[in-house]
């Protein structure tokens, strides 16, 4: 799907004139005339810069308000500017998604490249290894960097050089019943002394993990980093085996992939305490009155937040439409027009003070405390080895195939070189 708007829009005329062979006839001698007065030229007028900008499609297609503010801002950005904006919007993920098609593209049809593209955080990783994108140092400010929450200063850096700013956020959080649990329950112990339903994502494709599996093996090793720890995985799987036996874990969740699947539990009633996410939670809030939010439950009682998201990505090396797609991301991310369109599209803002001008309720506050300690998925390197070792550990504890004891050895066994 493609679109244009445009600053101004100039249509080229060319005129090709007629060229004759002259014959030798001689031409007459002219009269004397009176010297012409030469009329000054008015210096032509610059051709417009072109802007392409590739978006995820849910940005235009998920919801009409979010889509009419996102295209007002650039729209507006356009007309001030003097550019011609094309946007072309694509998958988010899959063929012809937005990486896909930016890694056909590059080598065989660069003139048809986008000049800047917004991808998910791991994508715009893979593209800026891939050596798919330019350099974004020179075009962001002092002053936009201070503004952004830490988990955003460190999304996408290699050395110096920085390759992605985001955009929009999102994160993974508990939402319980307060008639089960009367305060916010932070740790592990609090679920298994109230005897509250539990459910959160542990299934999925096998070479990932959920946020709620990482988030626990973070807590249960102490560590802020993903690495192959035989008695973090024994105290995760102590619990997830502790909630089998009290029946606290809900059938339906063993096999969730996402917190959209366990949040759907919380909304039937199904269980008493339940992972969703951000978006997630402010699409349905309306529905979840009776509902509250707190950090996802962890061995140590200290809260963690993975954070996800997209991101601007400069893709052209052009000194003059790198420079105006530089302009272009510091007009969406102005505080007012990252606020509006964050909060209709159910997302979260990476600056500070966008956030500051969403309606000042306590999820608002919250998502700010959240993003504060947030840390960006992309700086978690789960191996699908250490992913799939864990899911097998889990799943045969869980289903009473293995004890935990033969479970930790045999993951331990396949991290082994």
């Amino acid at each position: 799907m493609k679109r244009l708007i445009s600053g101004s829009i100039f249509l080229l005329v060319w005129l090709l004139a007629a060229c004759t062979t002259p014959t030798a006839t001689p031409e007459p001698t002219p009269a004397p005339t009176a010297a012409a007065t030469a009329t000054p030229l008015s210096p032509a007028t610059p051709a417009p810069v072109t802007l392409t900008v590739w978006l995820p499609d849910w940005m235009l297609l998920d919801d009409p308000e979010a889509a009419q503010l996102l295209q007002n801002a650039i729209q507006s950005y356009g007309i001030d500017q003097n550019i011609d904006i094309h946007i072309v919007v694509k998958p988010e993920r899959g063929p012809a998604g937005l990486l896909d098609a930016l890694r056909k593209t590059y080598p065989v049809a660069p003139a048809v490249l986008p000049d800047l593209i917004i991808l998910p955080f791991d994508d715009a990783m893979l593209a800026a290894q891939e050596n798919l994108l330019q350099p974004l140092n020179d075009l962001i400010t002092e002053d936009l960097m201070g503004d952004l929450y830490p988990f955003a200063n460190n999304i996408l850096a290699s050395g110096e050089s920085w390759y992605a700013l985001p955009f929009a956020a999102d994160f993974d959080h508990l939402a319980f019943q307060p008639s089960a649990l009367s305060d916010i329950p932070l740790s592990w112990s609090t679920i298994l002394e109230s005897n509250a339903r539990y459910a959160f994502p542990a299934g999925g494709p096998d070479s990932t993990l959920p946020d709620a599996v990482l988030i626990h093996y973070l807590s249960a090793s102490g560590g802020s980093t993903i690495r192959p720890d035989a008695e973090a995985l024994r105290t995760l799987l102590t619990f997830y085996d502790r909630l089998r036996q009290q029946d606290l874990l809900p059938p339906d969740a063993v096999q969730a992939a996402s917190a959209a699947d366990t949040w759907a539990l919380a909304l039937q009633g199904k269980a008493d305490l339940a992972h969703t996410r951000a978006s997630l939670w402010l699409r349905d809030r309306a529905q979840a009155t009776i509902l509250r939010f707190g950090p996802i439950p962890t061995a140590d009682s200290q809260p963690r937040t993975i954070a996800h998201g997209w991101a601007f990505a400069v893709v052209t090396a052009d000194p003059v439409r790198k420079t105006s797609a530089g302009q272009f991301i510091a007009s969406l991310m102005a505080p007012d027009t990252l606020a509006a369109w964050t909060l209709a599209a159910r997302r979260l803002p990476p600056r500070r003070s966008a956030l500051a001008l969403w309606p000042g309720d306590e999820y608002t506050l919250f998502v700010g405390d959240s993003l504060e300690r947030a840390i960006p998925a992309t700086a978690l390197d789960v191996s699908p080895e250490f992913a799939s070792a864990v899911h097998r550990a889990i799943n045969d504890v869980l289903s009473g195939k293995a004890s935990i004891d033969d479970a930790v050895k045999a993951a331990s066994a396949s991290w082994q070189p």
